[in-house]
């Protein structure tokens, strides 16, 4: 640190306050930090962090996860920008008599004048614990945690730090590739010998964060967006850590504030000079981004910050209760389960010829299947659940058990392909056990009734325990029981600076399938509230159509409301396979009432009608389902994946086509939006040739990977000088220009993929910015109305039943109002009301989400129309008297 620190405490408050409040008056920036303790955690807190009850530390693996009902402020500190101290005010900490009352601390809060600005590496923490520990609002504040976010990516790093890192642990993998490569065919491109391509897959595994993988090796020397890294990367200083601090001790209550005093200054200092060193940063890289930064980005935060204080309501009761029933019927799972594995028993005694060459397969997973499915049977459902081990066990028990675990690939595999005894389901030369290939397998296998019962059994145990894992068992930890409310955490630091939310993560909340009813849990925060939604329709694709210009698009959405894009793309695809289609005779198919009436029709400029009629599983489609089923699977999937890819690789290996064929469906769908795809070339052509892009509202997404530049430095990282004759070192070096390549390709899909997502972005972020302030202007508080969440494209509010019409009028007028991003194309959004979160349902759901644009049939307003003013005023009121039918 290059500036003094100085404690003020009951010792020396006094001597030094008024300097210290006179420089504060006539600053402009000042840094702040807070040091904070929450050892009076709820106890489901402790269970999550996994504390240990002895030494009340936290698990080395498991996320921090702050209680801040019940946070103490131990102390805070304050640097102003040009003062050669900074100073640290003692609030809590463990030398009682020598803390400083709030009455006096905040003297020197309240000292910054109304144009001046606290900086904070983080904001949203100190804005959120001043608010819970004191209930004080810091208005101007500046966070260079989002200012970071804004002037880099979080994969991001210095030409000279690429250059210097050398092979990095990648190099650990060479001897390895080289080995392997002797068997690769460089004719055959993507085809790899399945050894070559578990290495590979090593190296560019997209989800992969190894230190040996291409995204470790980038982690390593990005320039991040912690403090500590940050000034490390800008300042080459090395700040003093948290446990460095700590030492032995289990919070920062339990040290005195001398002994925090140059840690919590050390913070307030660099964020100040943090602050300086990004506008400088950005001022040459990115000068576009500044005005967005504090239009936009800094004052997200505080929206972040009144998330977390505010909190989500949920029904406690129907959160244990539902916790219990997936409980029962992971029980029932396993009986069922152990009678066919029994059946199918003994296991071959040689060992699988799929997995033998696979390095995990050991005798002992067929041990653990054998010793399970001995065990006899319990009524009992904690007992019969502790013979395996998992989500649902291990959160259960005391996580000590042995046996198998069937929701682990291992196991997993060990009986799809050894005990079943079937040929593997392969991807990119590597064997497959997810719920795609389980569902080949299924379909592989559907005359072999045992192996069905087994891969029903393994798909509804992945159900449960996906579940448990994401839904029932943190949310049991995290439910606060004084409040009921869970508090979840909203940022927005992913590359896209799309905003992401966690504990828990209420993004992972599904409209549909088997874990629907979990939107269930969710409330208004008032008995005389109504959650209401405000969904976006389709909004990256209408992204795609202005920002393109495509007419196909902007036919589609160029009014409210929206008009399909999804019967055209559908039918293009399908004609690959039922040639003749078009989507005039695609759409007719609503039109018929049998097959035979729509062959007989339309047969003689058609082949292979009988493709339109089979599912993707290969089962029956009757005509009178088949135009939705191929609009959505086909249509809808193409329109939704091709942008991020340039190629439907996912439609085609779900039609079960050749790579051939994939390309011929992949270039009809081209055909058809031909302007939007020159739009999406033209822009990995930019990329490539600059290194980014530029989004609308000034980002930047850096792409590095996508230069030749980058191919050249990253080739020569690794390839060696040969020889004609040298055939192995031939091949390796074949193997890094296509491991290049890979990486390249990706990156030109990210920069697609960033201008698109990091549109939507700006969209909602801008929109809950205005509808905030519109909400003041209507002289609203949160009583009234307030933000709880976004939740992928949806924007969710807890609105006082007696303005629900006007709410959602205001607020989804400023959704779909961006004319200055928006000139072809036109926004659209669709509101729902609930008293829960979950979808509308007439037995399960009453009084879940009413799709007000699409009104489903209770007695108001026109079925499948869109609610006037006074429908929505009914429909409120219909929830509150469902409400009142259940009681």
């Amino acid at each position: 640190m290059t500036v003094k620190s100085q404690l003020l405490d009951a010792t020396n408050f006094e001597q030094h306050a008024f300097g210290l409040i006179s420089k504060i008056k006539v600053a402009t920036f000042v840094g702040l930090d807070t040091e904070t303790q929450d050892s009076n955690r709820h106890e489901g807190l402790n269970t999550y962090c996994k504390y240990n009850p002895k030494t009340g530390k936290k698990a080395e693996n498991t996320k921090m996860v702050f209680d801040i009902r019940r946070t103490v402020m131990t102390g805070f500190s304050i640097w102003v920008e040009g003062d050669d101290t900074a100073y640290y005010v003692n609030l809590n900490h463990a030398d009682i008599e020598n803390r400083i009352p709030w009455s006096k601390a905040k003297i020197l809060l309240d000292a910054l004048p109304a144009e001046s600005f606290w900086v904070a590496h983080n904001a949203a923490y100190e804005l959120t614990v001043f608010k819970a520990c004191y209930d004080l609002d810091i208005p101007n504040y500046i966070c260079t945690l989002q200012l970071a976010v804004s002037a880099f990516g979080p994969d991001e790093y210095h030409l000279n730090d690429f250059i210097r890192a050398g092979q990095g642990e990648i190099r650990k993998l060479i001897p390895s590739l080289l080995q392997e490569s002797r068997y690769y065919d460089p004719a055959k491109g993507n085809d790899l010998p399945p050894a070559l391509a578990d290495v590979v897959y090593k190296i560019i595994g997209k989800a992969s964060t190894s230190t040996f993988s291409y995204n470790g090796f980038v982690k390593d020397i990005a320039y991040s967006y912690g403090l500590k890294k940050l000034v490390k990367a800008f300042f080459q200083h090395q700040m003093t850590t948290f446990q460095e601090v700590l030492g032995d001790k289990v919070h920062m209550g339990e040290l005195t504030g001398a002994e925090v005093c140059a840690y919590g200054s050390d913070d307030a200092y660099w964020a100040v000079r943090l602050f300086r060193r990004l506008m400088e940063y950005m001022a040459k890289n990115c000068p576009a981004t500044i005005p967005t930064f504090f239009s936009q980005e800094n004052p997200m935060v505080q929206k972040f910050s009144n998330i977390w204080i505010g909190g989500m309501v949920v029904n406690t009761t129907n959160v244990f209760a539902r916790r219990d029933l997936e409980r029962s019927e992971m029980a029932n799972i396993l009986r069922k389960m152990k009678v066919t594995v029994r059946k199918m028993l003994p296991f071959s005694d040689t060992p699988s010829a799929v997995l033998r060459d696979e390095k995990w397969y050991q005798p002992k997973y067929r041990e653990q299947i054998i010793a399970w499915a001995a065990m006899p049977d319990s009524d009992d459902d904690f007992t019969q659940c502790q013979q395996v081990r998992g989500p649902v066990s291990n959160a259960w028990g005391d996580g000590r058990n042995t046996g198998p675990n069937f929701s682990h690939y291992m196991p997993m595999r060990v009986l799809l392909y050894d005990l079943i005894n079937t040929k593997a389901i392969r991807s990119e030369g590597k064997i497959q056990s997810d719920g795609e290939a389980r569902g080949k397998l299924k379909d592989r296998l559907r005359e072999n009734a045992d192996a069905v019962a087994i891969i029903d059994a393994i798909n509804e145990i992945a159900g449960v325990e996906q579940r448990m894992k994401l839904y029932l068992t943190p949310y049991t930890q995290l439910m606060d029981p004084e409040t009921g409310k869970m508090y979840p955490l909203v940022s927005s630091m992913l590359a896209t600076r799309r905003m992401a939310g966690s504990v828990p993560n209420v993004m992972q909340l599904a409209k549909r399938g088997e874990s629907t009813y979990v939107r269930g849990f969710f409330e208004p925060d008032y008995a005389d509230h109504v959650l209401v939604s405000i969904d976006w329709s389709g909004i990256e694709l209408v992204e795609i159509g202005d920002f393109s210009a495509d007419p196909e698009f902007i036919k589609a959405f160029g009014q409210i409301p929206h008009q399909d894009l999804h019967a055209g793309a559908a039918a293009d695809i399908l004609s690959v396979d039922v040639p003749g289609l078009t989507e005039d005779i695609f759409k007719s198919l609503k039109d018929f009432k049998s097959e035979e009436e729509f062959v007989e029709h339309y047969g003689q400029d058609m082949a292979n009608t009988n493709r339109l009629f089979t599912d993707l599983k290969g089962q029956d489609l009757s005509i009178d389902k088949a135009y939705k089923y191929w609009r959505t699977e086909v249509g809808k999937g193409a329109n939704f994946n091709y942008w991020y890819s340039g190629f439907l690789g996912t439609i085609g290996e779900r039609m079960g086509w050749s790579t051939e064929k994939t390309g011929k469906a992949t270039e009809r769908y081209r055909e058809r939006f031909h302007v939007a795809e020159r739009w999406r070339t033209d822009l990995i052509a930019e990329v490539q040739q600059n290194g980014f892009i530029t989004l609308p509202d000034g980002h930047r997404r850096v792409r590095f990977e996508a230069t030749h530049l980058w191919n050249d430095y990253f080739c020569s990282k690794f390839q060696y000088p040969v020889d004609r004759d040298d055939d192995q070192l031939t091949k390796f070096n074949s193997i890094i220009s296509w491991i290049a390549r890979k990486i390249q390709k990706r990156a030109h899909n990210q920069a697609v993929n960033a201008y698109i997502q990091g549109s939507c972005a700006t969209i909602a972020k801008r929109s809950i910015i205005r509808i905030d302030n519109w909400k003041a202007d209507q002289g609203w508080a949160d009583r009234e109305a307030r933000f709880l969440m976004p939740i992928h494209d949806e924007l969710l509010y807890s609105v006082h039943k007696s303005i629900v019409p006007e709410f959602i009028n205001g607020a989804r007028g400023i959704m779909i109002d961006h004319p200055d991003m928006f000139r072809h194309c036109m926004l659209d959004a669709s509101p729902s009301i609930g008293l829960t979160f979950e979808p509308w349902n007439p037995k399960n759901a009453s009084l879940g989400q009413l799709e007000l644009y699409e009104m489903p049939e209770i007695g108001i307003g026109t079925p499948g129309g869109r609610a006037s003013d006074d429908d929505v005023r009914g429909a409120v009121e219909y929830l509150f008297d469902q409400r009142r039918l259940a009681a």
